[in-house]
């Protein structure tokens, strides 16, 4: 009986393993290039402006197969659908290492978004299905910890790679990682699927969706270039698509994200709490790496590794929130994770100096790291077992979704500020002002929300 525990145990140490690696990647990639636009705008001849979509064009194709992948695997099998994108990942990595322009790149990030929005559902997924009900949190919040650290981690390896080789490095680097993730993944997990998933598939509520997401960032994005009447026409269209996209979803059997999920009091709150923590966490990544490089005169390499004191932070925080998930409970470590992202994002706001951002990112990374990783587990943890992968798909779609406005938002903040170096430091402050207020607003929202389970736990 006992050497039965230990390999059950192995065993799933292993499946974590594995579906860490994934999810690490995905997270690891996007924010290393990030950091990296400047040098790799100028080694495909252009402005760094020019390759706005590398980043956008990615987010709006992941978030478009997130909210679908939950569906597939639940319908066509979780470990397939997750080794599908473990080989598009790779795949398209090598293609954009060696793009040879700024369309190609930007094409290639698209499709290299397909595979990500594969990967993050399913990973999780895979893990809910196999975990116990009594060790579900603590998996969850230890896969979700390794993604936040591939987040923290990406502007380090950015830099570090980008400074030492080149750019096209960060996506050469993917092929390994994927490769150990694809033997884990086959050896150390077994299919499942949802038996009560039958249909058709809502191909309606993708072309609303990703319709609506691209015409919201693309009003954004474009505030301070286009005339009024253009911007505010592309940005009230995609609010429309979204809007009719939430009462299609409402109204037919099987809709690729089942809005009747926000029915249940715990999922809405979860998922409200967790929005606005990725929110904070998208955009302190843009105003620390513009803070450092355009206001502290930080050079690549400096940057990414001055986000140490984050991803140190990150990685103690991910370990030790089982423990502390066990002893004081999810929802009083949410609120905390709220209050030290605001915190954090605060001293950006206040202050410019190397030592307060350090102090500011060190703060912040536990907040991020149990903010990201805590509401998903909460949120999944609340509804029946048969329908994780749904509700992991329909949690970190709403959660990326948002994370990339905020992003688009912080952005555009910051552009309409001048360009000369003084006027960008206002703009970046101004940007850290706005991710404070979204972090005070999602501690609001824990209190009120969540105040309900608090009770019942």
């Amino acid at each position: 009986m006992s050497d039965e525990s230990a390999d059950e145990k192995s065993g799933n140490f292993l499946l974590l393993l594995a579906a860490g690696l994934a999810q690490f990647i995905v997270c690891a990639d996007y924010f290393a290039i990030a950091i990296a636009l400047p040098p790799m705008a100028e080694d495909l001849g252009v402005r760094a402006i020019d390759l706005q979509w590398v980043i956008t064009g990615y987010i709006l194709a992941f978030a478009s197969t997130l909210c679908i992948a939950g569906v597939l695997g639940d319908r066509y099998g979780r470990k397939r659908l997750l080794l599908l994108g473990i080989i598009i990942f790779a795949a398209v990595s090598v293609w954009t290492g060696f793009g040879q322009s700024a369309t190609e790149v930007v094409i290639a990030r698209i499709a290299l978004g397909l595979g990500g929005g594969l990967l993050m559902p399913l990973a999780t997924a895979v893990v809910s299905h196999a975990s116990a009900r009594r060790r579900l949190a603590r998996d969850i919040a230890l896969l979700t910890g390794v993604a936040t650290l591939g987040q923290a981690l990406g502007p380090v390896l950015g830099g570090v790679l980008t400074e030492y080789l080149n750019w096209r490095w960060i996506f050469f680097a993917n092929v390994p990682i994927c490769a150990l993730a694809f033997l884990m993944v086959t050896f150390f997990s077994s299919e499942s699927k949802d038996p009560e998933a039958v249909g058709r598939l809502d191909v309606g509520g993708i072309i609303l969706l990703t319709l609506g997401l691209a015409a919201v960032s693309i009003g954004i994005d474009r505030i301070p270039h286009w005339q009024t009447p253009v911007w505010a026409s592309l940005l009230g269209g995609g609010v429309l698509l979204l809007l009719v996209f939430t009462i299609v979803e409402s109204l037919i059997a099987f809709p690729v994200i089942d809005v009747r999920l926000f029915a249940n009091r715990d999922f809405l709150g979860f998922a409200t709490v967790g929005l606005l923590a990725n929110s904070v966490w998208c955009s302190l990544v843009l105003i620390a790496t513009l803070q450092l490089q355009k206001v502290l005169g930080f050079t690549v390499l400096d940057a990414g590794l001055f986000f140490l004191f984050m991803s140190g932070s990150v990685a103690v925080a991910s370990f030790i929130a089982p423990v502390l998930e066990r002893r004081v409970g999810v929802v009083p470590l949410v609120r905390f994770a709220l209050l030290l992202q605001s915190i954090g994002v605060g001293v950006l706001f206040f202050v410019d100096d190397a030592v307060s951002l350090s102090i500011g990112l060190f703060l912040a990374g536990f907040g991020c790291s149990w903010g990201w990783a805590l509401p998903q587990a909460g949120a999944i943890r609340s509804l029946p077992r048969e329908k994780s992968g749904l509700a992991s798909g329909s949690i970190l779609t709403i959660m990326v979704m948002f994370g990339n406005t905020a992003f688009v938002v912080m952005a555009m903040v910051i552009d309409l500020h001048p360009s000369d170096a003084s006027g960008e430091a206002l703009g970046i402050r101004a940007a850290a002002g706005w991710a404070t207020l979204i972090g005070v607003v999602g501690l609001l929202c824990s209190l009120i929300l969540l105040r309900r389970i608090t009770r019942a736990a």
